[in-house]
């Protein structure tokens, strides 16, 4: 099979995304502990460690100079010490024959170590908008107020949400019940950065076993007139640091972070086991993969010694049957990484999935263009798989033209917006425009969008409200009281 899986790709049949999806967990893990953790000795390693500080040296000519102007890093940490203030107005129209126009809008202001916010939110319609709501919170408390329909502004506990919302009149008068220990706390620490840099410490943790077990020697491409480096790591070696890797992920912050934002979003006590089981799938099966032959992979370089092709010279089986074969290329001739081609191809029976890469990319002091498409595909193509983003950057002009298309079996969506940054002030602030976008269902226009964000520090802090009534210890009594409030209110506006 080898190179020639690729001549045969569409001519064959599918293979559950779950197998790939493994795969390529297993390719990524390996390929990070080896870069990561090893150190280089001998001549092929030397030669393989110079290709790959060649290629890596290539990628800062993509740094973004719009992180350059902006400074995301002093925003955040700004973010994370100061009131923030951040407004956003946006308007969409629904093509349905009447053009009907929606806006709303939100002013707020937010202090992350304060731990407070408040919000002012409008809507309205072609260009009109009155205030809706007014909205602030605590870590552990949130407060409504809906000035135009009723008087008073409720508040509601986040810390025992579960156990008052059944205690209250609520439960009873919308049939409903909570998860007795159900809690929302805003303000949360961002964990994103300490889960990544906890899966990278995780997948690296137990690399000993990789290193000690892999070799290297130089190969030639006489077909392709070119020379590279074999990375042979032995079967045993893969198959142990897999199962030390699916401890030490179950055992790991990474995993405890993600588990607990999942519990957060179920429902019920059902829905959280059941996100909990899959979650576990997940993890059981991209580190439950073992090999039955050794893991080898080839990479090739150009005359610049930069790698140009990553591929696999025989295929790799693994135990319960499956087959791998891989052959990613880099064909650009500034910098490789502007053309990317090929992918990873996953063989099971006589079914064959393939997961596929296509980049095409240029970089100059004017301007960023990029587009990217993701493919899964089978041979007959009732289960084929698209995923593909382009931007045109223009770095003088900080304005962007961009596309975002899914298309999988069950539909095709196309989202397309331009825009730009204006208003920049670096490590303060700037505003964010989306002059037109559109976005299509199936080649239907489903509606257009217009947005204008603009975030720059406050010379106010958050007020939370000193009266409110607290929502969930009203009774049957005033919550009918305010039923009638608010239906009064809107009768009023319909006369008016």
């Amino acid at each position: 099979m080898g190179y020639h899986m690729e001549m045969e790709k569409k001519s064959k049949t599918g293979l559950a995304i779950g197998i790939v999806v493994a795969v390529i967990v297993v390719i990524a893990a390996a390929v990070a502990v080896f870069f990561a953790g090893r150190t280089f000795g001998s001549k092929p390693e030397l030669r393989l460690q110079a290709a790959a500080a060649k290629t890596l040296s290539e990628m800062e000519q993509y740094g973004s100079s719009l992180s350059e102007k902006i400074d995301f890093d002093a925003l955040n940490e700004l973010w994370e010490t100061e009131t923030i203030h951040l407004n956003t107005d946006v308007s969409i129209t629904f093509p349905d024959g009447e053009s009907t126009n929606m806006e709303f809008s939100v002013d707020a202001l937010i202090n992350e170590s304060q731990k407070r916010t408040n919000c002012n939110i409008g809507v309205g319609m072609y260009g009109f908008q009155i205030p809706f709501a007014d909205v602030a919170a605590t870590s552990d408390t949130l407060y409504i107020a809906l000035p135009q329909f009723l008087k008073d502004t409720y508040h509601v506990g986040l810390t025992n949400l579960g156990e008052n919302f059944n205690n209250s009149e609520w439960a009873q008068l919308l049939d409903s019940t909570l998860p007795d220990d159900y809690s929302v706390e805003f303000f949360q620490e961002n964990e994103d950065a300490e889960a990544s840099a906890d899966l990278i410490s995780v997948l690296t943790k137990s690399a000993a076993v990789i290193k000690e077990n892999t070799t290297f020697e130089n190969v030639k491409d006489t077909e392709n007139s070119r020379v590279g480096v074999r990375v042979c790591v032995t079967k045993e070696a893969v198959n142990q640091y897999l199962e030390l890797l699916e401890e030490d992920l179950f055992e790991s912050e990474f995993y405890e972070i993600y588990l607990e934002e999942l519990m957060e979003r179920a429902g019920d006590a059902s829905e959280a086991a059941r996100l909990k089981e899959a979650f576990d799938a997940l993890i059981e099966g991209a580190t439950g993969v073992r090999f039955r032959t050794d893991y080898v992979l080839d990479y090739y370089f150009d005359q610049k010694g930069r790698i140009v092709n990553i591929s696999s010279p025989v295929d790799m089986e693994t135990e319960d049957g499956a087959v791998l074969a891989m052959n990613l290329s880099f064909l650009g001739e500034e910098r490789v990484l502007d053309v990317i081609e090929g992918g990873i191809y996953v063989k099971h029976g006589e079914k064959i999935k393939y997961f596929g890469m296509e980049r095409n990319a240029e970089v100059t002091d004017a301007f960023y263009n990029e587009d990217v498409t993701l493919l899964i595909q089978t041979d007959n193509h009732n289960q084929d798989m698209t995923f593909s983003y382009a931007n045109d950057f223009d770095k003088e002009a900080m304005s962007y033209d961009m596309e975002l298309m899914v298309d999988i079996p069950d539909g095709k969506l196309v989202f397309e917006a331009d825009g730009e940054f204006t208003d920049i002030v670096k490590g303060e602030g700037y505003t964010f425009r989306v002059n037109n976008s559109s976005l299509k269902v199936d080649d239907e226009e489903l509606c257009y969008l217009s947005a204008v964000v603009e975030l720059d520090p406050a010379d106010e802090d958050p007020e939370i409200p000193k009266d409110s009534v607290d929502l969930l210890e009203m009774s049957m009594q005033d919550i009918q009281k305010m039923v009638y409030e608010a239906l009064a209110s809107i009768r009023k506006f319909d006369y008016e």
